[in-house]
C-alpha cells in the first residue's frame, strides 16, 4: 500500500465506523422509546419513564451529536456545524 493511499483508507474506515455507530445508537434509541411506550401503556409507569428517558438520551447522542454535529460536516466537507459554509 502506498503512503498516499493510507490516509484516505483511514478516513474511509473512520467514516464507515461513524456511520455504523450513528445508526446503531439511533436504532437503540428508537427501540428504547418503543419499550417505554409499551411499558407505559401496560401500566408500568416508572419502568416506562426510564425507558423513554434513556431512549431520548440515545436519540440525542445518535441523531444530533454523532449524526448532525460529527458525521454531516465530515461527509459534506463543510467546517461549520450549522450548514453555513463560507
Amino acid at each position: 500500500m502506498s503512503k498516499l493511499a493510507a490516509p484516505e483508507l483511514i478516513e474511509a474506515v473512520e467514516l464507515l465506523g461513524l456511520t455504523l455507530g450513528t445508526g446503531l445508537v439511533s436504532s437503540t434509541g428508537i427501540y428504547l422509546e418503543d419499550l417505554g411506550l409499551t411499558a407505559v401503556t401496560g401500566g408500568e409507569l416508572k419502568l416506562g419513564a426510564w425507558f423513554l428517558g434513556m431512549g431520548l438520551v440515545a436519540l440525542y447522542i445518535g441523531v444530533y451529536l454523532l449524526g448532525y454535529e460529527t458525521l454531516r460536516p465530515r461527509l459534506f466537507g463543510d467546517g461549520s456545524s450549522n450548514g453555513d459554509a463560507a
